[in-house]
């Protein structure tokens, strides 16, 4: 199945609604038209999103191996602790589940809901412009993570919140959601890292630093070449699954290198540019303003991220980094905030045409598990 506009907005065109009127809402709280009405169309924006996610039939690239382990658990600890594929943390949480439903869309209903759910609270927490951040997450995260692997979305969000806890110096709490992220997704053990960031935000000249160093590192393969040799090291006296994944990723890694029907380098080419007009406009409003602790610890994540995605280019392990991306959904509505009336409109229509083309990326690598959107109501439609 080809792709273009035409289908996406036929075959798509759900996806395309629910982006615009997230652009829309973004746009009226940008010019303080939603005022106190944002929380109420952030809190309807979750339950679109979790009915969305929950009431999918065969929809998304992670349908077929996510419903076979459902409808395979079998209750007992044995079987349960033995399900190589799948973290101990998900199989478990499949398993909750069946003990009163043997209904996968029972299950979908209840991850989406615990997931979006977590993720709004932060965002209504942190964030002083919720609906771009809802925005930013549907355009960005949710087709091709949430839709991609349920079980990586949890990971990220417990994650988010783990890093917000971090900086308010509870490290206590911080460990105990890495860890509880650990559980859904071993990749997730990346965060540790952040315990050697300092609190301090980064100053630009670092930053271009930081980066270009990483671009000159990856762009040799030498990240890819040092985790293969690592796995292979590990795997001679560690025999647990964490070395078996970093093994199996290094040898097999061109194949699970998502396709988009774009040029490996012109796609990497596009993503950092992506990242980097977003940091001109970071750097923007750093250079206009006393940017606050939080937006500067949230500031220092992102780039932790995209030094990792410039570090890994290239092989599988670019994907750990989808760890750290995810606080762009905090950090794009925090230094909004600093911004004038007239800036907020101009990035914003930038992002309405740069957004729109990342959500065609996210269909176009599979289009015919997205489109059309199939939900319990209207199966067989595809």
């Amino acid at each position: 199945m080809g792709f273009d506009i035409g289908i996406l907005l036929s075959d798509g065109w759900l996806y395309v609604a629910i982006y615009l009127y997230l652009f829309v809402l973004a746009f009226l709280e940008s010019c303080k038209k939603l005022s106190t009405a944002k929380g109420v169309f952030a809190l309807i924006s979750m339950w679109i999103f979790s009915l969305f996610i929950g009431l999918r039939w065969e929809t998304g690239t992670d349908w077929t191996p996510y419903k076979e382990l459902f409808d395979s658990i079998e209750l007992d600890w044995t079987f349960l602790l033995n399900v190589y594929h799948f973290d101990v943390g998900y199989v478990l949480f499949n398993a909750l589940v069946r003990m009163f439903s043997d209904s996968y869309t029972v299950f979908l209903l209840i991850n989406s809901f615990v997931t979006i759910y977590v993720l709004y609270r932060l965002i209504r927490k942190l964030s002083p412009h919720p609906n771009l951040s809802w925005y930013l997450f549907f355009s960005a995260f949710m087709i091709a993570q949430f839709m991609g692997s349920n079980r990586r979305m949890m990971a990220m969000v417990f994650l988010l919140w783990g890093f917000y806890y971090l900086f308010d110096r509870q490290k206590l709490k911080y460990l105990l959601m890495v860890g509880l992220a650990f559980l859904f997704h071993r990749s997730a053990v990346i965060a540790l890292v952040l315990l050697f960031i300092p609190r301090e935000m980064f100053s630009r000249w670092s930053v271009v630093v930081m980066l270009f160093a990483a671009f000159i590192v990856g762009a040799a393969q030498l990240p890819a070449k040092g985790m293969e040799l690592l796995g292979n090291s590990l795997s001679g006296f560690l025999n647990i699954p964490l070395v078996d994944k970093m093994v199996y990723y290094s040898e097999t890694s061109d194949q699970h290198m998502v396709k988009t029907g774009v040029a490996a380098v012109i796609q990497i080419i596009l993503a950092v540019g992506k990242r980097s007009l977003f940091l001109l406009f970071y750097f923007y409003i750093i250079g206009r303003n006393k940017i606050d602790p939080l937006t500067g610890w949230l500031f220092n994540i992102y780039i932790i991220g995209f030094v990792g995605y410039l570090f890994f280019m290239g092989s599988f392990f670019y994907m750990l980094t989808a760890f750290f991306a995810i606080v762009e959904v905090l950090l794009v509505g925090r230094m909004f905030s600093y911004a004038k009336e007239r800036v907020k409109i101009g990035v914003l229509f930038f992002m309405l045409f740069y957004g729109l083309f990342q959500t065609m990326s996210s269909l176009s690598a599979y289009p015919d598990l997205y489109m059309p959107y199939q939900s319990i109501f209207n199966i067989g439609i595809r």
